[in-house]
């Protein structure tokens, strides 16, 4: 990189990182907010199907193994279908879609967002017809 091409004659560079304040991907394509929900909700799937395998075979390490599993599995295959789904798309393109299928299909959080979509009408009556002018050559 040639320096007088990037700095501006008052020292400061013309040329601003566009990555500088993006979340940094920790695992699997994931930032650390999405691994920490994908390991808390693979936990929870892993309790919900280790209690009842617990019970059946009478051991209760059944639970906390079948958790750990499922939180592997989660981790990878969710990261795996995660980094596929946010490619070529902005950083906050996951929160916004989340936002928007809440508001569309449960009907949470409408008031901030906007759910129509159709022609854009001004709803006039009559054609205004533009004034001809006096003057004509």
């Amino acid at each position: 990189m040639n320096d007088t091409l990037e700095r501006l004659t008052d020292q400061t560079l013309a040329f601003v990182p566009e990555r500088l304040n993006r979340d940094p991907a920790v695992l699997r394509g994931l930032t650390n907010d999405e691994m920490w929900i994908a390991l808390g909700s693979g936990a929870f799937i892993g309790l919900i199907v280790g209690i009842p395998l617990a019970i059946a075979s009478a051991s209760i390490a059944v639970a906390p193994t079948s958790m750990i599993a499922s939180m592997a599995l989660v981790v990878l295959a969710g990261g795996t279908l995660l980094r596929r789904a946010k490619r070529a798309r902005p950083d906050t393109w996951l929160y916004r879609k989340l936002e928007w299928t809440l508001a569309r299909h449960w009907r949470l959080g409408r008031s901030h967002l906007i759910l129509h979509s159709g022609v854009w009408t001004v709803r006039r009556s009559r054609r205004i017809r533009p004034a001809l002018s006096r003057c004509q050559p």
